[in-house]
């Protein structure tokens, strides 16, 4: 059995729809969505109705209750943005959405959460070290840890288990955002794949090349603030 993983769609549909091609021609048995679906891109409508219309799982992301009330200008204006796009039952629908899920997966216990099992605002990275990742994974049973949120790929074990960051469907970051400045977005859209079975859990991370023709057409199509700025982010 095999379970694709995408996180940090950010309103991104030409990213989604693109990985989710890939994931239909590999055959796997079942998409999840780690969070922050919505938020910082042009597409939040039909992010949202795509991701229902394939019946994918979904879990919630900071991003997700569009009351973050950014500081930055350029995040603030597209926050108040994407929630006057939503329906209110797009809006039900974000804040309905759970905030971990397990599943199990050929006999592999996958826990997903967003940011880590203590809160979806902590950041798993590379240079997180192992003490910190038992602090917030306490006591949890699982095989693998699945996230999202930094935007920034990683899987590694740890005491014998997967802990594995999916990155970012919709941007993936050069590195971690901290809040200054802008982030740099890399030409990619990123996903993982989860597989079981009887040898136990194995891990792969995946990156499309990403369509900047495709990427430039949506965004320009859309009525979304600072479009121009958030294309410039992107390292093409």
């Amino acid at each position: 059995m095999q379970v694709a993983l995408v996180s940090d769609v950010h309103s991104h549909l030409v990213a989604l729809d693109a990985v989710l091609a890939e994931t239909d021609r590999l055959g796997v048995d079942r998409v999840l969505c780690l969070g922050d679906i919505v938020d910082l891109g042009p597409q939040p409508t039909e992010t949202i109705a795509r991701l229902r219309e394939r019946n994918v799982t979904c879990i919630q992301g900071n991003h997700d209750p569009l009351d973050d009330g950014p500081t930055i200008q350029f995040l603030a204006d597209v926050e108040t943005w994407t929630r006057e796009q939503l329906s209110r039952e797009d809006l039900d629908w974000l804040l309905g959405l759970p905030l971990e899920l397990t599943l199990d997966v050929a006999g592999v216990r996958l826990h997903c959460v967003h940011g880590s099992p203590r809160s979806f605002r902590d950041d798993i990275l590379p240079s997180t070290s192992d003490e910190q990742l038992r602090a917030w994974i306490g006591d949890l049973e699982h095989d693998v840890l699945a996230c999202g949120h930094t935007h920034v790929q990683l899987a590694r074990r740890l005491d014998e288990r997967w802990v594995v960051n999916v990155g970012s469907t919709g941007q993936p970051f050069l590195k971690p955002f901290t809040g200054q400045g802008s982030p740099t977005i890399l030409p990619f859209y990123e996903y993982a794949i989860v597989r079981g079975g009887a040898d136990g859990p194995s891990v792969e991370l995946r990156r499309l090349a990403a369509d900047r023709d495709a990427v430039e057409r949506a965004t320009r199509a859309s009525t979304m603030p600072h479009a121009e700025a958030w294309l410039a982010q992107w390292r093409w």
